[in-house]
C-alpha cells in the first residue's frame, strides 16, 4: 500500500484512483493524526494556489499548480475521502481555525460599562461615562454610577460605595447601596456581600450594605439569598430582609433607593449645569491674548462657517464646512461637527510663523478605518508644516515637516485610542515647546508623553484643515484621512499652555 504522504500528493494531484481514495480513506480513520496531516497539505496546496495566481503588478497569470482531474471511476472514492476530511476537520480544522483567530483579532479584559456617571466624585481613578469596565474594584465617595454588565443586569449604585465587578454576570458590594434590573437573559446574576451572596431569577432588587446593617429588597420577582451563616431563603416581591446577623424580615421599600427615573432627571440637571460651567470657562479662554484659534461650535444649526470666537485672527480665523454634518456634542444643547465620508472637512488658514503651538480639541472616535486619521493636518507637506493624527494603530502623532529638504519627525504619544475609548467624548492636547526642546501630549488633562524635540525652527501651518487633509501637490488621487468621529471644541494658541491649564481644559 502506497504511504499517505504519497496518497495525499495524488489526491493534490488530480490522479488518485478509487482505490487509492479508499485506502486513504481508511488510513485516516485508523490514525486520526493523518488526518491532521491531510488538512495541513490542503493549507498550504491552497495558499500556494492563490500566490501563484498573482504576477508582481497584482495581475491575474495562469495558475502553474496543476489542476486537480477527477474521473467518473474515482467519484465515489473522492465522497469518501470528501466526508473523511469533513468529520476530521470537525475536530480538528475546528480548533485550528479557532487558534487562528484568537491570534490575529483584538480582544478585551472589559465586563461591564459605565453607562452614566452623575456628580460622581470618585476615591479611585475617576471614569467618565461610557468607560468599559474590567474586573476590579470602584469606589465613590458620592454621586449616581449606571453600570450595565455584558450579560445584561443593570446596576444603578448610590455614593458613597466600593464596588467591585468580577465578571459580566457577578459583582461584590462591600459598601454602599444600589439597585439593580435583572432581565431574563441575565438570570443568575450575583452580587456577593460580606454577609451573604444574592442569586437574582429575573428580577429587580434593592440592596444597602454598611457597617451596621446588610438589608436586600425584592422590588420585582423572585431572588435567592445566601446569607453566610444560615440556608439559603428564597424572596419574592414585596419581602425584604436584614442578613447582617440572624435573618428578620421587612417589608420592601422601593423608596429608599435610588431609580432609573432619579437618574435621569439627575442628569438632565448635571448636564445642564455642566454645559454653563463650560460657556463660563469659554469666556475666560476667549480673552486670552496667545489664543489665535478656538471654534466652540455654537454656530447656528446650518451654518456652513465655524466663527472664530478667539481675537487672535478675527474673522480671517473663521472655518469653511465641507461635507460635515451638525450633530449633537457633549450634552444637549452642544454643537459638534460629524466627519464620516472623504469630503468632510473645516478648512481654515493661520498665516505666518508660530514659534510655540498649542493644540486643544474634544473628539470623540468612531474608529480608525484608515492608516492615519486626520484632527488637525496643514495643507500639503513640507516647510515645517504640522499633521496632527491619530494611527490606525490608536497612538497620537504630531508630525512636523522639515525645512530645506531635512526629514520630517514624528512624535508619536503612545496607544490611546484603543476600542475601548471609541464613542466617548475625550478632550486631547499638544504641545510644541522651543523653549524646553519638547512635545508634550496630553489625554483628559493627563500628560500622556513627553518627548524630546529635534528641532525649535518655527512652524508654518498656512492652510489646514480639521477632520481631513488635502494634499495640494498632487494632481490625481489624494491619501483618504478622513476622521470617523466628531469634533465639539478646537483652539490654537502661539503660547505653550502649562500642564494645570490644559487639565482645566477637560474639567
Amino acid at each position: 500500500m502506497p504511504e499517505v504522504d504519497t496518497l495525499i500528493q495524488r489526491y493534490l494531484e488530480g490522479v488518485l484512483t478509487t482505490a487509492e481514495a479508499e485506502a486513504l480513506h481508511g488510513l485516516i480513520e485508523a490514525n486520526p493524526e493523518e488526518g491532521k496531516r491531510l488538512l495541513r497539505h490542503l493549507e498550504m496546496d491552497a495558499m500556494l494556489r492563490a500566490s501563484k495566481g498573482l504576477t508582481n503588478g497584482g495581475m491575474r497569470a495562469p495558475v502553474l499548480l496543476p489542476k486537480r482531474r477527477f474521473t467518473v471511476t474515482t467519484v465515489a472514492g473522492v465522497a469518501a475521502l470528501a466526508a473523511c476530511v469533513a468529520l476530521v476537520g470537525g475536530w480538528i480544522g475546528s480548533g485550528l481555525i479557532e487558534s487562528t483567530r484568537s491570534e490575529s483579532e483584538a480582544t478585551t479584559a472589559s465586563v461591564a460599562v459605565l453607562t452614566r456617571a452623575v456628580n460622581l466624585e470618585w476615591e479611585s481613578p475617576a471614569m467618565a461615562a461610557g468607560t468599559p469596565l474590567v474586573p476590579g474594584v470602584l469606589k465613590m465617595k458620592s454621586g449616581l454610577a449606571q453600570i450595565e454588565f455584558y450579560h445584561g443586569a443593570r446596576v444603578l449604585i448610590e455614593g458613597p460605595a466600593e464596588f467591585e465587578l468580577v465578571s459580566a454576570g457577578e459583582a461584590t458590594c462591600t459598601r454602599g447601596k444600589l439597585s439593580a434590573q435583572v432581565p431574563p437573559q441575565a438570570k443568575g446574576f450575583r452580587i456577593n456581600t460580606p454577609k451573604g451572596t444574592i442569586v437574582d431569577l429575573g428580577t429587580e432588587f434593592g440592596l444597602d450594605v454598611s457597617s451596621g446593617t446588610s438589608e436586600v429588597h425584592v422590588f420585582k420577582g423572585e431572588v435567592e439569598l445566601h446569607p453566610v451563616s444560615d440556608s439559603m431563603r428564597s424572596l419574592k416581591e414585596g419581602q425584604a430582609v436584614s442578613f447582617a446577623g440572624a435573618p428578620t424580615s421587612l417589608a420592601a421599600n422601593p423608596s429608599g433607593f435610588a431609580s432609573l427615573g432619579d437618574i435621569d432627571s439627575r442628569t438632565v440637571d448635571s448636564q445642564r449645569m455642566e454645559l454653563e460651567r463650560w460657556k463660563a470657562r469659554s469666556q475666560i479662554l476667549n480673552e486670552d491674548s496667545a489664543l489665535k484659534l478656538r471654534f466652540d461650535f455654537q454656530d447656528r444649526l446650518g451654518s456652513r462657517t465655524l466663527m472664530n470666537q478667539a481675537g487672535g485672527l478675527g474673522k480671517n480665523g473663521d472655518g469653511s464646512i465641507v461635507g460635515a454634518e451638525w450633530t449633537q456634542g457633549r450634552w444637549p444643547g452642544k454643537g459638534a461637527l460629524e466627519f464620516r465620508n472623504v469630503s468632510d472637512r473645516v478648512r481654515l488658514s493661520i498665516p505666518g510663523e508660530t514659534k510655540a503651538l498649542t493644540l486643544a480639541a474634544c473628539v470623540r472616535i468612531n474608529g480608525l478605518d484608515r492608516v492615519f486619521n486626520s484632527l488637525f493636518m496643514s495643507e500639503s507637506w513640507g516647510d515645517r508644516k504640522i499633521h496632527w493624527q491619530i494611527t490606525r494603530d490608536g497612538l497620537i502623532r504630531l508630525g512636523v515637516a522639515g525645512s530645506g529638504g531635512d526629514r520630517h519627525v514624528d512624535y508619536d504619544a503612545p496607544v490611546f485610542f484603543t476600542p475601548e475609548r471609541f464613542g466617548r467624548w475625550i478632550q486631547i492636547a499638544v504641545v510644541f515647546d522651543p523653549t524646553a526642546r519638547e512635545v508634550r501630549h496630553y489625554a483628559e488633562g493627563e500628560l500622556i508623553a513627553r518627548l524630546p524635540m529635534k528641532d525649535a525652527t518655527p512652524l508654518r501651518i498656512g492652510i489646514a484643515e480639521l477632520g481631513n487633509w488635502n494634499d495640494s501637490r498632487q494632481k490625481g488621487g489624494v491619501a483618504i484621512r478622513h476622521l470617523s468621529g466628531a469634533m465639539d471644541e478646537f483652539a490654537l494658541w502661539d503660547r505653550v499652555l502649562r500642564d494645570d491649564e490644559i487639565a482645566g481644559l477637560s474639567r
